[in-house]
Order: structure tokens, then sequence, then C-alpha cells
């Protein structure tokens, strides 16, 4: 296949890929803001509206391992359509209910579960096909396209979702559902993306499998302490949310005010995702990690201290900024250290961690805010932060960042028959897998590596271990051990 070809047609995976997951990013954060409004507007209940939230997030972290393991087991278009065809059958659901005025709790309730173990699965798949649909050298740009993706994706499905839920309590899943059904249709021009080993190592959903993205990071220092500051920094950056806004209600400002010091903090996550791309040529190496955590802790110092009703809202945004240039900086390195046949597992034990630490920090936020106060309490928090900045700037793991060498994927000699996709949605005519997995992946087709050769992306951590033809084993590879 000429290169051009190749090149063309992994732009056009991604443009697909990336415009059907924005739809259910709107459609998700739809929900999100309408959900809990309808159940305070059956029930009068704030504690059973709490619900609804709970559930949402309980869903998606629960789902978060075995969706990494289903990611690497099958094919993962069509686990991303069934996903897809899922949450347009129970938003259809929800939206006919409330139309008849017969809604109930329990309907809610199972929205809010399908919607996060769906958003998890989705999310596995998705992110974990991302480098086998663009070019190595335009991996990281991809990373912050997602971003800028999922920012505007909250940005107008929690604009929208007010604005929908004022003409007809219906009205938001009449839409989310549409959305949703955009998504399965655009997924269906999608070209199959079958993990690297189809034939499948039996024990990816069994307990040692779920563990074994878990596995993979722990052992790899990079990745370990990478994914220890992503989780800390969500967990105090909530922490700081949950004062500034908690703080703000409590002093008596407008809500509409609150609202719109809020939205600062999306403004500067969209255009900070939009500027990565550029910031990450401006800083090199580890660099983007650095500036987020002494910024974030010296405009925490500033939250606390400066005058001004806007200005947390202003200096929240800042951090919301620089933020998106780090995560693109450390999922770049996190998908094209780990292979293929691993992505899945660790691009959700990593979401499960990271989304664990923010998910507890408004508990946690409450009880600084009552036994320390705001000012004492955001002094403590930039103070842990500078703490934390300071270790991971002396680290070695992150100073030494690895240099991944990407390579075409290996073509796989066993024959498509024995890959194990998941029957369902897109297997039909025009939908029959060719002869080889990759070459339908919309990536170059190439004869397998010679033994000791480098598989796609799959970067062996130690000299001389990566997994050839020859070399496929049933073993994780073994990642290098821990610098000193």
């Amino acid at each position: 296949m000429p290169g051009g070809t190749a090149e063309g047609s992994r732009k056009g995976g991604f443009t697909l890929l990336w415009v059907s997951s924005a739809f259910a990013e709107f459609a998700y954060s739809t929900s999100l803001i309408v959900l809990p409004l309808i159940v305070l507007a059956l029930t009068g209940s704030p504690s059973q509206a709490g619900i609804i939230g709970f559930v949402d997030a309980a869903a998606m972290l629960l789902a978060g391992l075995p969706a990494g393991a289903v990611a690497d087991r099958f094919d993962r278009r069509t686990v991303m359509l069934w996903c897809q065809a899922a949450l347009v059958a129970v938003f259809g659901s929800l939206a006919l209910l409330l139309w008849a005025d017969a809604v109930s709790l329990p309907a809610l309730i199972g929205l809010a579960l399908v919607n996060g173990a769906a958003t998890a699965l989705t999310m596995a798949a998705g992110d974990a096909m991302i480098p086998s649909l663009v070019a190595p050298e335009r991996l990281s740009d991809a990373v912050a396209m997602n971003a800028a993706r999922t920012y505007a994706g909250q940005l107008a499905g929690t604009s929208a979702g007010g604005f929908l839920l004022a003409l007809k309590n219906a009205f938001p899943f009449v839409v989310g559902c549409l959305a949703h059904l955009a998504g399965l249709v655009l997924l269906l021009f999608l070209k199959r993306q079958p993990p690297a080993r189809p034939d499948g190592d039996r024990d990816q959903t069994d307990g040692r499998g779920l563990l074994e993205g878990v596995r993979w990071i722990m052992r790899h220092p990079f990745l370990r302490v990478g994914l220890a500051c992503a989780t800390a920094t969500n967990f105090f950056f909530g922490v700081i949310y949950f004062i500034v806004i908690a703080s703000a209600q409590t002093s008596g400002m407008n809500t509409g005010l609150i609202g719109l010091m809020a939205g600062l903090l999306g403004v500067g996550g969209l255009l900070g995702a939009l500027a990565a791309p550029l910031l990450q040529r401006l800083l090199s190496g580890a660099r983007p990690v650095y500036v987020v955590l002494w910024a974030f802790a010296v405009l925490t110092v500033g939250i606390a201290v400066l005058p001004g009703s806007w200005t947390p809202g202003v200096l929240l945004g800042a951090v919301a900024f620089a933020a998106p240039t780090a995560n693109a900086f450390f999922t770049t390195q996190q998908l094209a250290l780990t292979p293929d046949s691993h992505r899945g597992r660790v691009v959700s034990a990593a979401a499960v961690a990271s989304g664990g630490g923010g998910a507890i920090a408004p508990l946690a936020g409450g009880i600084v805010l009552d036994l320390a106060g705001r000012s004492a309490g955001l002094l403590g928090c930039a103070a842990v932060m500078a703490v934390i900045a300071l270790v991971t700037t002396l680290s070695p793991a992150l100073r030494d960042v690895p240099d991944p060498v990407a390579v075409d994927p290996p073509s796989d000699p066993r024959p498509e028959s024995q890959v194990e996709p998941v029957p369902g949605p897109g297997r039909g005519p025009g939908n029959e897998p060719e002869s080889d997995a990759y070459a339908d992946s919309g990536t170059e087709t190439e004869s397998a590596p010679e033994c000791g050769a480098r598989p796609a992306r799959e970067v062996s951590p130690v000299p001389g271990t990566g997994r050839g033809s020859e070399q496929r084993q049933e073993t994780s590879p073994e990642p290098a051990p821990d610098k000193v």
C-alpha cells in the first residue's frame, strides 16, 4: 500500500472516531447535568438526586478494569458499536417514558448505570485504537485533539442540557438518543480494529488478566510516577474546586455568577487543549508536567490570598489551560510505551486511578472546608502540591524520558478466522474482515519483522526483548528495572 494512501486512511479513521466520540461526549454531558435535576423534580429529595451522580461514577469506575480487558480481547470498533447501540436504546426509552409522564426513579438509575458502564467501555476501546489510526509523529497531536473534544463536549452538553430541559423534560434525552445514533452510524464507516493478538489470551477477562494493566504500570517507572502525579493532581484540583464553589455559595454569591466562574474552568481547558500541540513543541521532555505542578501550587496560593470575586475562576482557568499539555505528554508516552495487546487494560487502569482521585475529592473538600476553613484549607493544599511538584521534579523516572521507537504494525500470520470479534453491529455485507487484521485497520501492511525486531509502537523497555514474528509469548513483556 502506498505511504500516502495509508496516511490518508489513518487520518480518515481518526476523524470518524473523533466525531463519533464528540457526539457521545455531548450526550453524556447533557445527561450528567439533567438527570439529577429530573430526580429532584420527581422526588423533591436532594439525597436521591445525589444517588444518580454516584451511580454513574461508580458504574464507570467498576467497569473500568473489565472494559480494558474487553478492549484487548475483542474487535474495538465492534465494542464501541455495541455500547452506542445500548445507549441509543436507553436514551430513547427514557425519552418515551418522560414524554408519557411515566418515568420512575429506578428507570433513571438504570440509565445512569448503563451510561457509566458504556462510557467506560467506549473510552477504553477508543483510546486503545488511537495509535493505529494516526502516524507515530502525530500521536501527541491526536491526544491533544481528544482533550479539546472532551472540553468542548462538556461545555456544549451542559449548556444544551439546561436549555432543552427548560423546554420539555424529554428533549435532552431525545437529542442524546440522536447524538448516540449519529455516533453509531459514523463508527460503521470505520474499519475493524482487532487487537494485536486476535487469537487472544483466554485469561484476559479473568482476575489476573484484569489486573495486568495495573501490573504493567507498576513495573514501569515512568508510567508509575506519571500516573501518581496525575492522580494526585486530579484529587487536589477537585478538593480546591469544591472549596472555591462551596465557599462562594455560603458567602452569598449569586448562583449565576458561580456558574460563570465555573465556566471559566471549561474555557481555560478548551483553549489549553487547542494550544497543547504548540506548547508541546516549546516544552520538551517532561517540562509540561513540571510547569503544571508548580503553576498549580503557586496559583492555589493566589486563590487563597488574592481579593476579587472572579479571581478564583480566572486562576482555576489558568490551571486548566496548562493541564492538557501535560496530559497529552503523559498519555502519548503511555500509548507509545505500552504494547497494543495491553493498551486497553493500561488505559483503563490509568483512568480508574486518576478518576478515583477525582471522585473522592468533593468529600475530602467538604471535610477540609469544615475543619480548616477556606484560606487555611487552600494554603494547605498548595503546600502539599508544592511538595509533590518538588518530588516529581527530582524524580529520575521523569527526567530520563523514554524514547519509544515507533514502526508500522506487523502483519499477523494467523488467519483472520481466528480473530474473536464481538458478533453484532457492523457485521454484514461490506464489513467482512480482510485476510490481514491490520490491513483493515487503516494502517499500512508490511510483512512480519524478523526475530528481535520491534512490533508496532510496542517498545520493549529492555533492549533485545522486543516480540517479533517468532517471539510471541503468553506472558507480558518485561519492563525495565526501576531507576535508582
